[in-house]
């Protein structure tokens, strides 16, 4: 009877260990503290703003190193429950990218119209400096409108220049690895 309780039951995990969802949300800080660091081109700096940082995670969660590298090395001997807290850490990951891309295009959209607004502006006060000039007879009066539709179709070309621009960099914009 004894026997089939033991096989039969799931190991706990041990009172030393990190709980499940507690090591989750560190390990989805130290994994977002690593894709920061990955991108510090000098080693040395690299080693000193994660151990910063890491020092700065093990204390938002009252932990210690010693703590966190015990559980982390149970939790590999452990692969099922490692697995089911990188399932979570992932869709959390995949979460935050996705509200990282909207805010992306919101910049973008909020960019491209205030460009949109500056040309508009160049170009009506380009305008009235032309209109101003006109004379009363009709060649200089062909000439300044010719003139208005020219700065015009230069405005109309910049505002499509940076519509396309805007886009391109929205659907240019790539995955963030996961390290």
């Amino acid at each position: 009877m004894t026997a089939i309780l033991w096989f039969g039951c799931k190991p706990s995990i041990p009172d030393d260990i990190i709980k499940p969802d507690k090591m989750e949300k560190i390990l989805y800080d130290i994994h977002i503290v690593d894709g920061y660091v990955a991108n510090i081109y000098a080693i040395d700096s690299a080693k000193k703003v994660a151990a910063a940082y890491y020092k700065g995670i093990y204390k938002k969660f009252g932990v210690d190193s010693v703590q966190y590298s015990r559980s982390l090395l149970w939790y590999n001997t452990n692969p099922k429950e490692l697995e089911i807290i990188y399932k979570n850490i992932q869709k959390s990951l995949t979460k935050q990218k996705k509200a990282v891309e909207i805010a992306d295009k919101m910049i973008q959209r909020k960019k491209f119209k205030a460009d949109s607004l500056v040309i508009a502006k160049k170009f009506k006060a380009d305008s009235l400096a032309i209109r101003k000039k006109m004379k009363p007879d009709s060649l200089s009066k062909v000439k300044a409108t010719a003139e208005i539709a020219k700065k015009k179709k230069q405005a109309d070309s910049l505002i499509n220049i940076k519509k396309t621009q805007s886009l391109q960099v929205v659907s240019a914009s790539t995955p963030v690895p996961i390290q």
